[in-house]
């Protein structure tokens, strides 16, 4: 049977997308909005539970749409048709790859996330655009990072801006927002794990600090750094660059520390089966 194409604004499917996008206080928090091929692939391998899908009327054409659709049938998720001009007015991208999802992300708590040996954190105060929180969390993904934590005043994972962003790493890292510095510094010290701050114009670079054991990583905004007297203390590293280069976006900086305790820490394994 064909699937009858939507084409108001005021449908209950399209007011929920709405509201879910930008993040409205009357629909649940756990409610995020996933666009784009490769996202809606990584959230149905990671086991999300979709609420419902939008499509347009030309999707299930490519063989990986079809097998998109097929698992979306597996698994009962409604499936809605859009015309195009609905799709356009929902998506916030130049060209929309004409599909999204309602999906159910559960918020996680410092006291429900899964502690995993040898960890890696990243922590995230004041970030504010939501394209380099989620190329972090793209890079948190590749580097192994265990954790990604965002203190009160940085913009949300769940932004739909972000999730695209990440590439779908978004449905697979845990992620806790919304934390007080205090929440967060308890949390690592109580585990002994180690923290580290960027910043710039720190004395030592990141290659002169061992990464391989339990560490977090810490970034401030771009323009202020790190806020409050909280931080105080924290050891602080740098990338090398060379004379006359002031500093780098934060999601740059970001990928090249997590990196860099990636390359440390491969090595120790390396080393460690060489030994035996």
């Amino acid at each position: 049977m064909r699937i009858p194409i939507l084409t108001s604004k005021d449908n209950p499917l399209v007011r929920t997308i709405r509201l879910a996008a930008t993040q409205a206080r009357r629909l649940s928090s756990e409610l995020v909005v996933a666009e784009g091929l490769r996202v809606l692939e990584e959230a149905a391998d990671a086991g999300c539970a979709l609420e419902a899908a939008l499509v347009g009327d030309k999707f299930g054409a490519d063989p990986r749409e079809r097998a998109l659709l097929d698992a979306w049938s597996a698994g009962n998720v409604p499936v809605r048709c859009a015309a195009a001009s609905l799709m356009k007015r929902l998506s916030d991208v130049v060209s929309p790859q004409g599909a999204l999802a309602l999906v159910r992300v559960p918020p996680l708590t410092l006291a429900t996330v899964e502690e995993r040996p040898n960890p890696l954190i990243l922590c995230l105060c004041g970030v504010q655009d939501p394209g380099n929180l989620g190329a972090l969390l793209r890079a948190a993904r590749a580097a192994g990072v265990s954790l990604v934590c965002s203190t009160a005043g940085t913009v949300s994972a769940r932004n739909p801006k972000a999730i695209r962003a990440s590439a779908g790493a978004f449905f697979r890292i845990p992620v806790v927002e919304g934390l007080r510095p205090a929440e967060f510094l308890d949390y690592c010290r109580a585990r002994r794990i180690l923290l580290y701050q960027a910043n710039p114009r720190a004395e030592h670079s990141c290659w002169t600090f061992d990464l391989k054991g339990p560490a977090a990583i810490i970034l401030g905004n771009e323009a202020r750094g790190l806020a409050g007297q909280e931080w105080s203390g924290i050891p602080s590293i740098r990338i090398p660059m060379i004379p006359g280069v002031e500093s780098l976006n934060v999601a740059v900086a970001g990928a090249v520390l997590l990196f860099e305790a990636l390359r440390q820490r491969s090595a120790a394994v390396t080393a460690d089966v060489n030994e035996t």
